[in-house]
């Protein structure tokens, strides 16, 4: 395995344990968020590969947590706010398996 691969890895599996711990949320939690997810899906919308998402993930200056720090609940812890981040490259990249399965 490349070293390139390992790190497209490990990116996956941060997004996917923080996609497990969003879907451990109560109801309540995911309906307070749902406006941020929203805000960064439709951000994410236009990336067309699992590279262009993890290029985002790391681009300097934290362009996502900067879509969705308007759109979060006051007072919500930053971990949670990562969760909900990660939850939403998740989801971003679970999209573009489903429209391109085998890519």
């Amino acid at each position: 395995m490349s070293k390139n691969d390992r790190f497209r890895h490990a990116v996956r599996g941060v997004w996917e344990n923080s996609h497990q711990h969003y879907v451990a949320w109560g109801d309540a939690q995911r309906a307070a968020v749902q406006p941020a997810v929203g805000a960064l899906l439709a951000w994410l919308a236009d990336a067309e590969s699992e590279g262009e998402l993890i290029a985002r993930y790391w681009e300097v200056g934290d362009p996502p947590g900067e879509i969705l720090k308007p759109h979060l609940p006051a007072g919500i812890d930053p971990a949670d706010a990562l969760t909900v981040q990660e939850e939403c490259f998740w989801r971003r990249l679970s999209e573009l398996e489903a429209e391109h399965p085998g890519a």
